[in-house]
């Protein structure tokens, strides 16, 4: 998962960058992608003005992304700051609706489709993909000779579907292929589940670039640049490659120094980010990196703004919106009423959910439209979008009220 970074630091070292083009050609290249950006709505933006740049790194296990890590890379500084989101995160894929993120990349338009849903879930441009099957990974690590970490508790694991049987005991040790391969799926022991096979990961990177950059690897370069090109699938061209290699050859990598971020939310069949601290993450990110205004937008209004911004104003004025409460905690309707009338929403109707508890606040389309949907989920914070179109209905737009609000 932190394939790229690790072997761009690692051609540097040892002057690889040719020999890494030469052994490439056109193999990195994904053949659906070039399809999938065609019409010019999942085309990613130009990194090449860019200080900061984004890429989305996916381990892929049986067509689904098992693993996604976005990769902050400031080319001035070298700063790198990592993200990981957990693979059951609920979104809106573009084209699909909601559902779990790691469902996009397994759709027709595949790395094209996951940067674009990741982009609007992180609010920041994603340049470049780096797709690496999960059996490269074992490959890998058995070439260099095994990776040193520390497991944090017993793994044991049966799956005869998936032929899956993990049994790894607690404390220091070194792992091979199979073995890391092993540390990095295991999930079902953990009590946050993704949350804790996260931070198990990021600790295992740590380790992967430590050893993959040492001195002891230089001996191995062939064999690990051609299990690297073999299971590896990005949209970086070999310049940009090229490019990278140069830059971070000429200094050094303190995996100390490289920050790691987890999405901020709640599990459970679905993962459910929090909006407000995840912004607030975004700005400590972003300031970290170098990118200390969001990256999406101008620095400056220009009138292109200024009119969509007028217009969503217009927009508030012609929602008609009920809130309903659904828990035991008397008043948030009204409070929330208030919230949004300042925004400049028309709240028709406050009340309560008939015996009807809700976990998680939602936001409920009832007219099919879906800006509207987007902008009042946006403006209350709500993760949770749904439909359930209705002509006769007599709201634009349902808000639910649950547990989730009582905290």
């Amino acid at each position: 998962m932190i394939l790229l970074i690790s072997f761009i630091v690692f051609l540097g070292i040892i002057g690889g960058s040719y020999l890494y083009l030469n052994n490439a050609e056109n193999r990195l290249q994904d053949p659906g992608y070039a399809d999938a950006i065609e019409d010019g709505a999942l085309a990613p933006p130009n990194a090449e003005d860019e200080v900061v740049i984004n890429t989305l790194l996916m381990g892929i296990d049986e067509a689904r992304s098992d693993t996604m890590i976005v990769v902050r890379y400031n080319k001035v500084t070298n700063q790198i700051a990592m993200i990981s989101i957990p693979r059951d995160t609920r979104v809106d894929i573009p084209g699909y609706g909601v559902t779990k993120i790691n469902a996009a990349v397994g759709k027709k338009e595949g790395s094209a489709l996951a940067m674009k849903t990741v982009s609007n879930l992180l609010d920041i441009p994603i340049h470049h993909y780096v797709k690496v099957d999960f059996k490269g990974v074992e490959e890998i690590v058995d070439i260099m000779g095994g990776i040193k970490v520390n497991v944090p508790k017993d793994m044991k694991y049966s799956d005869p579907v998936q032929n899956l049987y993990i049994d790894i005991k607690k404390g220091e040790q070194v792992l091979k292929g199979k073995q890391a391969l092993h540390f990095l799926r295991y999930r079902k022991g953990y009590i946050d589940q993704d949350l804790g096979r996260i931070k198990a990961q990021q600790e295992f990177a740590k380790a992967f670039i430590d050893k993959l950059t040492s001195p002891a690897m230089i001996p191995k370069a062939v064999s690990l640049i051609n299990a690297m090109i073999k299971n590896t699938k990005t949209n970086l061209q070999q310049d940009e490659i090229a490019a990278y290699v140069m830059d971070l050859g000429k200094g050094k990598i303190d995996t100390g120094n490289i920050k790691m971020y987890t999405l901020p939310g709640e599990g459970g069949s679905y993962f459910l980010h929090d909006e407000s601290k995840l912004r607030e993450l975004m700005a400590e990110m972003n300031e970290y990196v170098g990118a200390k205004t969001s990256q999406t937008t101008q620095d400056s209004p220009n009138t292109s703004t200024t009119t969509e911004q007028k217009a969503e104003e217009l927009a508030k004025d012609d929602i008609k919106i009920e809130i309903l409460n659904s828990t035991k905690t008397k008043g948030l309707a009204s409070t929330l009423k208030t919230e949004l009338t300042k925004k400049g929403f028309e709240i028709a109707k406050i009340g309560d959910t008939n015996d009807l508890t809700y976990s998680y606040s939602r936001v409920i389309d009832r007219r099919g439209n879906q800006k509207h949907l987007e902008l009042v989920a946006k403006e209350t914070g709500i993760n949770i979008i749904d439909s359930d179109i209705n002509p006769s209905y007599d709201f634009d737009i349902t808000i639910i009220i649950g547990n989730d609000r009582t905290k």
